[in-house]
């Protein structure tokens, strides 16, 4: 399974995880915490990139090495991002798989992380969270993500707010990803809330195949629900189809604006976007 080419990494390569919230890590990295009176103690280096301030440079290191690397002090830490990748049976469905969209997204959210030398962990979910897988720190640790995505095997009904309960915390201020197709028992809302109680910056990718959204379905069928095997004879009319249609923009619609008053940023991201669009409809 080829997760992402060369060309969509230099795509995204310039993007990164907004957040509004201070944050209090202890390694250099390449945003503002909440420690006071250091800001002129300095840490350590990094590549310059585009939009950094050039009075930053240091040119003793471009003579050197002929490359520019800007200084980083003290108050600049990196962010622990805790990607939660639905790896749940239901994932597997649609045409692209809703099962390789997500990994892609969770390699490329991954990829800009490390890129922005914040700290990444990798936490599948089902009924319970895998894990956490990590922290990868460097650029170079991004190949190990790749491997260890392309390793999960799906299993397992979505009970996200039960996973969410047996985790053990261990992280402080940080920013957490939930990709999911978001058809989870019980639905989403405690786990999300636990997520905003734990001081986290809340990204929920939802991730549906165009099956889903606009399903081209006649006749007379038998659906079986893939997690929990539980079947059902229907008949597929015009009246059918419109009834599932107003049901899912209610469900989405809700969705929506339980995110919004909880200080979730939400994005709907289809399974046949391609990846760079992902990407933007997370962190745009």
């Amino acid at each position: 399974m080829k997760i992402l080419d060369n060309e969509t990494l230099k795509k995204i390569q310039s993007l990164s995880l907004q957040v509004s919230i201070p944050l209090s890590g202890q390694a250099a990295g390449n945003r503002k915490s909440r420690s006071k009176g250091s800001s002129v103690e300095f840490s350590d280096y990094r590549e310059y990139v585009p939009g950094d301030d050039f009075r930053r440079i240091d040119w003793n290191a471009y003579g050197r090495f002929n490359k520019l690397f800007v200084k980083l002090f003290m108050e600049e830490r990196e962010a622990p991002v805790h990607i939660f990748l639905d790896t749940s049976l239901s994932m597997h469905y649609g045409e692209p798989d809703k099962n390789l969209a997500a990994r892609r997204l969770a390699a490329a959210l991954s990829y800009i992380s490390l890129t922005a030398y914040d700290r990444v962990h990798i936490l599948p979910w089902s009924d319970s969270v895998q894990g956490p897988f990590g922290p990868y720190r460097t650029q170079a640790a991004f190949m190990e993500v790749v491997d260890l995505l392309e390793r999960f095997e799906n299993s397992g009904e979505s009970r996200f707010n039960d996973a969410l309960r047996k985790l053990e915390w261990k992280a402080g201020r940080g920013i957490s990803v939930v990709i999911t197709d978001g058809l989870v028992d019980q639905g989403m809302g405690e786990g999300l809330k636990y997520l905003k109680y734990l001081r986290q910056e809340v990204f929920l990718c939802h991730i549906l195949s165009q099956q889903e959204l606009s399903p081209n379905l006649s006749g007379a069928l038998e659906l079986i629900d893939c997690e929990t095997g539980r079947s059902m004879e229907v008949t597929v009319s015009n009246a059918l189809l419109g009834a599932y249609e107003k049901k899912l923009k209610q469900f989405l619609a809700e969705m929506q604006e339980q995110c919004k008053k909880w200080g979730v940023h939400y994005a709907l991201v289809p399974s046949d976007m391609p990846v760079d669009k992902m990407v933007k409809s997370v962190v745009c």
